[in-house]
């Protein structure tokens, strides 16, 4: 609970000191993602994922902001993992503003990492159990613009309880 805490605190803090930058109309972006994770035990147990994060960008090139994932394993009753991260993702070359600007890419690879907490429900005997742990994930991907304030990427995250991901999202930018 306490890693919960500190990533909720972390991102209020960043998005408070976001707001001193409002004036050169920094964006909000919204993502929403689908893809793989597969967490590694005695085998590889395959999971779908699905989720979505909101974030700030505190710079032209840097975001903010908390990302929820559900990841889901053959029995969703059973074998499901949740995650709530405070996420940092730096773009190696700004995305925002208007599609004809001349510092604004269309394309760029970005880098991400998050800490926070995983929760994960697994059959244990003949019944479900709770089990928590602090967590992080890091990795990095490419983004491509499609419309003025919509773009695509895809990306691979290694992550602690130890998985590797792979994934899509759609951003919308506000």
């Amino acid at each position: 609970m306490i890693v919960f805490r500190c990533v909720v605190l972390a991102t209020v803090i960043g998005l408070l000191g976001a707001a001193s930058t409002e004036a050169q109309e920094l964006p909000w972006v919204v993502d929403g993602t689908i893809g793989y994770a597969g967490f590694v035990d005695d085998s590889t147990k395959n999971f779908f994922v699905f989720g979505g994060a909101v974030r700030k960008h505190v710079t032209p090139r840097i975001s903010i902001g908390p990302e929820f994932v559900v990841m889901e394993g053959g029995d969703s009753l059973t074998d499901r993992v949740v995650m709530l991260t405070g996420n940092v993702v730096f773009d190696i070359y700004p995305m925002h503003g208007p599609i004809h600007d001349k510092d604004a890419r269309t394309v760029t690879p970005f880098l991400v990492g998050g800490v926070g907490g995983f929760w994960r429900r697994d059959r244990v005997g003949t019944g479900p159990f709770w089990a928590s742990d602090p967590a992080f994930t890091a990795g990095g991907g490419v983004r491509a613009r499609v419309a003025e304030r919509v773009s695509v990427s895809g990306e691979y995250r290694i992550g602690w309880e130890l998985h590797q991901r792979l994934t899509g999202s759609v951003t919308f930018e506000f």
